[in-house]
C-alpha cells in the first residue's frame, strides 16, 4: 500500500476511525442497560477490534509525517450536523473569527497550483523535511503528488512530472496564455474569474 494518504482515502480513513469510536460509545452505553445479549455485546466487541486492527494495519504502511499528519488532523476533527437553512449563519460566525481568513477551495487550489513550479517544481532540497511550503501543504491536507517517495511527497521532479507540459495545462484549464518566460503573470488587478484577466 502506499506510504502516504490520498485525499479520498484520507475520507475513508476517517470514516472508519470514526466508527470504532462510535461503536465505544455504543459498548459503553450498551454495558450500563440492563438485560443485553451476551452475543450481542461480543459481536460488537468484536467489531470494534478488528476495526482498530485495520486502522493499525493501514498505519503500519505509512510513512511516518504522513502518520503524524493525519493523526493531528483527526484530533482536531468535529462532527457538526447543520440544518441547510442554518448554513450561512454557521458561516458566517466562522468569517467573522478573529485570526481567520476564509479562503475558497478553488481559491486556495489556485494559490498553490501557481507558485509550485516556482518552488516544488524545481527544488531540489537535501534539507526538504524543513521546507517552509512543505509544513503548510501538511498543514492544509493539500494532496501529495507522489505517495511512493522516498523524498519530499511534493516533488514533481522525483514523481517524473513535466513541469512545462503541466504549466501549459494549468494555463489552459484556468483560461490563461501560457508564458514559458513567466508561466503566470498577472495584470496587478483582481478579478473574480480567469476569464476577466484575458479581457
Amino acid at each position: 500500500m502506499n506510504n502516504y494518504l490520498s485525499k479520498p482515502e484520507k475520507v475513508s480513513m476517517t470514516r472508519i476511525m470514526l466508527l470504532v469510536d462510535l461503536l465505544d460509545q455504543v459498548i459503553a452505553d450498551y454495558q450500563k442497560a440492563k438485560g443485553v445479549d451476551a452475543e450481542f455485546m461480543k459481536d460488537l466487541r468484536t467489531c470494534r477490534t478488528w476495526g482498530k486492527k485495520a486502522i493499525k494495519r493501514r498505519y503500519d504502511f505509512l510513512d511516518l509525517d504522513a502518520a503524524k499528519d493525519f493523526t493531528r488532523h483527526i484530533h482536531h476533527m468535529d462532527i457538526i450536523f447543520v440544518p441547510n437553512d442554518k448554513a450561512q449563519h454557521y458561516y458566517k460566525i466562522v468569517q467573522d473569527m478573529a485570526g481567520a481568513i476564509c479562503m475558497n477551495a478553488d481559491d486556495f487550489a489556485k494559490l498553490y497550483s501557481g507558485f509550485i513550479p516556482k518552488t516544488c517544481g524545481k527544488c531540489h532540497k537535501k534539507a526538504w523535511k524543513k521546507c517552509l511550503i512543505r509544513e503548510i501543504f501538511r498543514k492544509y491536507g493539500v494532496e501529495t503528488v507522489n505517495n511512493n517517495a522516498k523524498n519530499c511527497p511534493y516533488s514533481y521532479l522525483e514523481a517524473g512530472i513535466d513541469l512545462e507540459e503541466w504549466a501549459k495545462e494549468w494555463a489552459k484549464a484556468n483560461g490563461m496564455k501560457y508564458d514559458s518566460e513567466n508561466m503566470w503573470e498577472s495584470d496587478g488587478e483582481v478579478h473574480e474569474t480567469p476569464e476577466e484577466a484575458a479581457v
